[in-house]
């Protein structure tokens, strides 16, 4: 079987203009890998087009269709072109382009950034060839092509994560080049697989959307690992430029109805493309899943203007539950809540604790109004669910008072952990950072005032960037536990999401801590849980 794609996306627009352009808002169509693999045709490609019209999905906005891996012939032709392998795909790329477009969807092709497709030990991909590549592109009337990381170094090894040719942004550039100059307005979709450094800094300069992980596996614990991964690419989601979360698994018999709902709602409240990877075929594909897909209200949250991508506000581990929060349009809100636990479950929390003294709420998979939530609730989770609250009328609390920040060099450690001095301008917002924090080390601050006693929110900062590739279709989920224990009481474990874009950009995460006592003589302590290494730890402070 071949491994699954990795990929990049490059969607073009119908204009001809001849200057790279970007969709202002998160991409939806169909894309053919997760029902065909590497083994596309004509037939089944013009099928899938039909039956996206069939279902209605493009009335509720899916508009494109891609051709993934296995589509050219072996052989570029006597002018180093790209050719459509003449069996598969008889009538060639500008004639299934034209079937498409008279179909009113938007046509993807796919290629990649190495020197051999994904999926393949003699297919070519376009390095080297970018400029003829793009041509050939436009002129089958490409409206996306899909653009792997491949065969990066070789054309005999076809992953490879950790070289430097895969993790340099300089082949996605050359090809963001070549697309400029072309004779047709394009959107370039980078997906590079996340690897290397600050891949949102520099792909969301070049390109419309960009991979943020490994390929999505078709199990539950994915929909955990991408969610972790996806947390710190706030900073550089805004109008035309997405984080993507790969191809969604809706549809492919692989989860339960609720785990569907969850991931299709995840992956639009942040502002991921959603991309259909199921058969569209509605003897095949069962009415839930088409529901899901086909939510106005869950699409229309991806598909919000301001299109701000939501963030982990709130986190209990060992509870297994989250909150997000995302601003929307109109001064709105998206609230999820998001139960990982096998078993359903009752969480409770504080909207004050989210800048909330009030709200509208309406529940967007049960499409019924909540009516004014204020203070605390306890919502009653089923196993796997998320919970989506779309928040109006909004009247903020009083903002929660830090009365002093306490930073890793106000601390002291034990075992492997050491005190780092970072370079200016990183390990925000101290400069310095413990790390190498293990089970059988601790770093403690001391002297720590509170105002209250018992459970008290805390906002830690951290820094983990140990993001999950070669492990991510087993059990790497981009996470580093930690334990913290207030005045020598029971610890308690918190799995920390990746914090940035490399091991000096930091995070931060809300938890509430249970322990503490009035007054100025409490002491925290953070420690590693096993043989594992702990996130570094910048510094926290209480927020009462």
């Amino acid at each position: 079987m071949a491994p699954k794609s990795l990929c990049v996306i490059v969607q073009f627009a119908l204009l001809a203009s001849g200057k790279t352009v970007r969709s202002a808002l998160p991409p939806l169509g169909w894309n053919s890998y997760n029902t065909w693999s590497c083994s596309p045709s004509e037939d089944k490609i013009k099928q899938s087009a039909e039956g996206l019209i069939a279902l209605g999905l493009d009335k509720v906005g899916y508009n494109f269709v891609t051709v993934d891996c296995g589509w050219p012939s072996r052989d570029r032709n006597s002018e180093g072109r790209l050719q459509w392998n003449a069996t598969l795909f008889p009538s060639g790329g500008k004639a299934l382009g034209d079937f498409i477009h008279d179909l009113g969807l938007g046509f993807g092709l796919y290629s990649g950034a190495g020197y051999l497709q994904c999926g393949s030990t003699d297919l070519p991909a376009s390095l080297g060839f970018e400029e003829l590549d793009a041509e050939s592109f436009a002129e089958w009337g490409g409206d996306s092509v899909k653009y792997d990381n491949c065969y990066a170094t070789s054309n005999t090894s076809m992953v490879d994560s950790s070289s430097a040719e895969s993790q340099s942004p300089v082949r996605f550039q050359h090809m963001a080049a070549a697309l400029d100059a072309v004779n047709r307005d394009i959107e370039y979709y980078v997906c590079q697989w996340g690897i290397g450094n600050d891949v949102g800094e520099w792909a969301s300069a070049i390109g419309n959307t960009w991979r943020i992980s490994n390929d999505i596996y078709n199990a539950w614990r994915s929909i955990w690992r991408i969610t972790n991964q996806v947390v710190p690419y706030f900073r550089h989601t805004t109008r035309g430029a997405f984080a993507d979360m790969d191809m969604l698994i809706v549809g492919l018999d692989v989860l339960s109805v609720e785990e569907e709902r969850f991931h299709f709602g995840m992956w639009a409240i942040n502002k991921s493309p959603l991309i259909i990877g199921a058969v569209l075929d509605s003897e095949k594909l069962s009415q839930s899943s088409l529901e899901i897909m086909s939510n106005k209200e869950v699409i229309a949250i991806n598909q919000d203007s301001l299109t701000k991508q939501a963030q982990l506000v709130h986190r209990d581990t060992e509870a297994e539950w989250d909150i997000w929060l995302g601003e929307l349009s109109d001064s709105r809100q998206i609230l999820g809540l998001a139960n990982w636990k096998n078993d359903s479950q009752t969480i409770q929390f504080d909207l004050a604790t989210l800048g909330i003294a009030s709200a509208r709420a309406r529940d967007v998979w049960a499409a019924e109004h909540v009516g004014v939530v204020t203070g605390v609730q306890n919502i009653s989770l089923a196993g796997h669910q998320l919970q989506l609250w779309l928040l109006s009328d909004i009247i903020s609390a009083n903002p929660l008072v830090s009365k002093a920040y306490h930073g890793a060099t106000d601390a002291s450690v034990t075992g492997s952990a050491r005190i780092v001095t970072c370079a200016t301008g990183t390990c925000l917002p101290v400069g310095a950072k413990v790390g190498d924090l293990r089970g059988d080390s601790s770093v403690t601050f001391s002297n720590i005032s509170s105002q209250t006693a018992g459970r008290t929110l805390l906002g830690i900062d951290f820094i983990n960037y140990d993001y999950a590739f070669t492990t991510a279709w087993e059990f790497g989920d981009n996470t580093r536990n930690m334990t913290i224990s207030v005045n020598g009481e029971k610890a308690k474990r918190w799995a920390f999401p990746l914090s940035g874009g490399n091991w000096q950009e930091s995070g931060r995460l809300l938890i509430e801590v249970d322990g503490f006592t009035r007054g100025a003589g409490n002491a925290v302590t953070f420690a590693g849980v096993g043989n594992s290494y702990a996130p570094d730890v910048v510094g926290f402070e209480l927020l009462e």
